[in-house]
């Protein structure tokens, strides 16, 4: 039998959605499914050499010049390993008792610069925070609600029971969740906004990028055209933006915050939001869970298997937390 075949229908993500995995989390054995997922992630990728080439292609363009052979492999396990812990909290985030997890984040979560949202949020006007695919992000919905903001986020499920799941949990605590498959997205962030929410969104869906061909970002030190989307909600809001990244530290998280925009300068939101992101995955390239989509996406405007255009690569960072601390 042709093993990838069994793989051929759904994705990693589907396949972490399956009832058997939800009844894990479920029943509290997360130890257990922590070591199970990492285990069927890696044959995931054994198979799948195609996104496991990705990464690594990826990694060495950024990291090669100054990092020896062995820090990359190093890093390669690294990532794998980051890609594993964002499925496990996104299993828990979605399935596991809210006051567990309400309990358990907010006993581990430092949160840098409170005061840019404390200031967005008592403006009554709305706002925007922008984040990635970075660090313990499935839980950053949950941690704004802890510090008490009244948010919505744009998010794309690959499941059914993925989407029904966070949706009833979101309407528990009037929280607006809007699908990117589901038609008026733009509308409907807008409107949340005006309402007076914060509006999380990802500026690293490099596959949802509506370039414009007129401006450019760069991304690793390559031209790449510019993402249109959020400078429109920007110019239509005339909201703050701020950066929001979940950064998984030893024993536990903390939200990094970054000014983007004051709401009435001029300032191209985009690049500063992917400038920002970029800086610190630069320094947890672990955390970043993009590399194999931004190889595949970006790949008409970037050489990936040459030189950098324009600057050094980096030299791998030491050793920082991969898993999340344990959920007791």
């Amino acid at each position: 039998m042709d093993i990838s075949r069994v793989w051929r229908p759904i994705g990693l993500s589907q396949f972490f959605q399956l009832t058997y995995n939800v009844n894990l989390v479920r029943s509290g054995k997360v130890g257990v499914l922590r070591m199970y997922m990492y285990l069927i992630g890696f044959l995931y990728f054994v198979w799948k050499k195609q996104e496991r080439e990705r990464i690594r292609i990826g990694l060495h363009h950024v990291f090669h010049e100054t990092s020896s052979f062995a820090r990359i492999i190093f890093l390669n396990i690294a990532v794998l390993r980051g890609i594993f812990e964002h499925y496990l909290e996104k299993m828990l985030a979605a399935h596991k008792p809210l006051d567990c997890m309400f309990n358990y984040l907010g006993r581990r979560l430092v949160v840098q610069n409170k005061k840019l949202l404390d200031d967005l949020a008592s403006s009554g006007q709305g706002g925007i925070l922008v984040t990635g695919h970075f660090g313990a992000v499935e839980y950053l919905p949950m941690a704004l609600f802890l510090q008490g903001y009244k948010i919505a986020f744009i998010c794309r499920f690959k499941t059914l029971r993925l989407k029904q799941e966070v949706e009833k949990r979101a309407v528990l605590h009037d929280v607006l969740v809007i699908d990117a498959n589901e038609p008026k997205v733009t509308f409907k962030a807008l409107d949340a906004i005006k309402s007076g929410r914060i509006l999380l969104t990802e500026c690293d869906e490099f596959s949802e990028w509506r370039m414009d061909d007129k401006e450019h970002v760069r991304v690793f030190g390559h031209a790449v055209p510019l993402d249109r989307t959020l400078d429109f909600f920007y110019r239509r809001t005339r909201v703050p933006v701020v950066m929001g990244l979940m950064r998984r530290d030893a024993g536990g998280f903390t939200l990094c915050l970054e000014p983007l925009a004051d709401g009435a300068e001029k300032v191209c939101v985009a690049r500063a939001a992917w400038t920002t992101l970029e800086s610190y995955i630069m320094r947890y390239p672990q955390q970043w869970y993009q590399w194999k989509d931004v190889v595949r996406d970006l790949a008409p405007f970037i050489d990936w298997r040459g030189m950098h255009a324009d600057r050094q690569s980096a030299p791998v960072p030491a050793g920082h937390s991969v898993p999340s601390p344990g959920l007791s």
